[in-house]
């Protein structure tokens, strides 16, 4: 990355949250790949797996809807080889570093969840609405954090606007580029109906998700303070903020602290030399004021 015109060639050093959900995405990858491949009973281990991926066809099938899966199959990776858990962990390191710096980690845990979950709502959307022709708009199976980083990727491309990165390490570009670039691969991919384990759809979900709740504040949390302010303007008689701010508003004063019985008074002794003083007494209580 390049800061105030230097390009800066370290990598980054993740935070708390970003490690926590790093060591998530690589230790379910794992468990994901032995449960399916090594666990005994032969299908057994698949039905285990999919308990915690989503299924866009069987959600309201049934007496108990399986919504937990929203959110968990952000968490799994393909088991059918190493490349999407490896991707995967290095798109989260090199963007949700510098968002959980900005935000800090509670911040970016329910960013990434809710980038997850709008992914997998996008790929429920699609499996309803679309044309059963296209098995591409229609996965069994939704797994993987591929809405969460492409979430990352429009929240850091918000939050920095002017400055610059290598991508793939050689390619310089803006962070405004970089914005539009990703917007238009995730376009390019359902063009193409190029599938990916998370679905077609996945990362409309987390580009609805990045442009929401991306940005210091975020267009939902600054809606929500217009309406708070407007809650507080007409239970307060219709003032404004600039009343609220103005420096002339007569101040109240200010309650002074009780004097307790036992309390004894402060003592004010004249001043004079310091050879008189010498010869003065302090009061027994110690309270005096010179």
């Amino acid at each position: 990355m390049r800061e105030h015109g230097e390009m800066m060639a370290s990598f980054p050093r993740p935070g708390r949250a970003t490690k926590g959900v790093l060591a998530t995405i690589a230790i379910m990858a794992i468990a994901g790949a032995v449960v399916v491949h090594w666990a005994p009973g032969g299908t057994r281990g698949a039905e285990i797996f999919s308990w915690l991926a989503f299924e866009p066809q069987e959600l309201f099938r049934g007496n108990f809807p399986r919504f937990w899966t929203l959110l968990t199959s952000g968490l799994l990776t393909f088991p059918d080889g190493v490349s999407h858990a490896l991707w995967s962990l290095i798109g989260i390191y090199f963007l949700a570093t510098d968002l959980e710096k900005r935000w800090g980690g509670a911040r970016l845990l329910r960013f990434l969840a809710l980038s997850v979950i709008f992914g997998n709502l996008a790929v429920l959307a699609g499996s309803l609405l679309l044309p059963d022709g296209k098995d591409v708009f229609h996965p069994r199976l939704a797994l993987g954090p591929l809405a969460a980083i492409t979430g990352s990727a429009i929240a850091w491309s918000k939050e920095n606007a002017e400055r610059h990165i290598r991508l793939m390490f050689f390619l310089p570009m803006s962070g405004k580029t970089f914005f539009w670039i990703t917007i238009g691969m995730a376009v390019l991919a359902i063009v193409f109906l190029q599938g990916s384990p998370e679905g077609a759809l996945a990362p409309l979900g987390g580009i609805v998700a990045g442009l929401l709740f991306a940005g210091t504040p975020s267009p939902v949390r600054a809606l929500w303070l217009r309406i708070r302010l407007g809650a507080l303007r007409r239970r307060g008689g219709g003032i404004t903020v600039e009343e609220l701010l103005r420096d002339d508003r007569p101040s109240r004063p200010r309650p002074t602290a009780k004097r307790g019985g036992k309390t004894p008074p402060l003592r004010i002794l004249q001043g004079g030399l310091e050879e008189d003083l010498k010869k003065r007494k302090p009061p027994k209580d110690k309270r005096y004021l010179n």
